[in-house]
């Protein structure tokens, strides 16, 4: 089994390929490890974080916090402006990953919040004349992990 983070960030990244495909973007990438072409926007970029130092021990509970970003990279088409683009991808991305329905992202997590979020960064592409887009958003997750065992959610 993997640890509760790896099984937050898989359900995390779900919910990250279901915007792609309500906003019908082109990609969803993952901590992408090749610069990202043009072929491959509007893309949404989810980039792994780290956890904040556990807050403490409470019946062989730690309450974590797991950070991670999202970026969205965007290209100008079909007459929307890459203001318009990054704000329906940031809408997007906010409503499904902060859904009431499910802010414990299926049992996983206590809750997910929106941290800071870029200026946005618009211009010119650097062979051509497209208008290309990127901001990012970070996020955090509170979860419980068990001592000894941080294949399961707490407690």
């Amino acid at each position: 089994m993997t640890s509760l983070r790896a099984q937050i960030l898989a359900e995390v990244e779900a919910k990250l390929q279901a915007v792609v495909e309500q906003l019908d973007w082109a990609a969803l990438l993952r901590n992408p490890r090749e610069p990202v072409g043009e072929d491959q926007l509007n893309a949404v970029v989810m980039m792994d974080g780290g956890d904040r130092p556990p807050d403490g021990l409470t019946g062989l509970v730690d309450v974590c916090e797991l950070e991670f970003s999202v970026a969205m990279l965007v290209q100008e088409s079909g007459g929307m402006k890459a203001e318009e683009l990054l704000d329906a991808g940031f809408v997007a991305i906010c409503n499904r990953l902060i859904d009431p329905a499910d802010i414990q992202l299926g049992g996983l997590a206590i809750g997910i919040r929106r941290g800071a979020m870029s200026d946005p960064a618009i211009g010119r592409a650097a062979q051509g004349a497209r208008i290309m887009g990127g901001q990012a958003i970070d996020f955090a997750v509170e979860y419980l992990e068990r001592e000894g065992d941080v294949e399961i959610p707490g407690p």
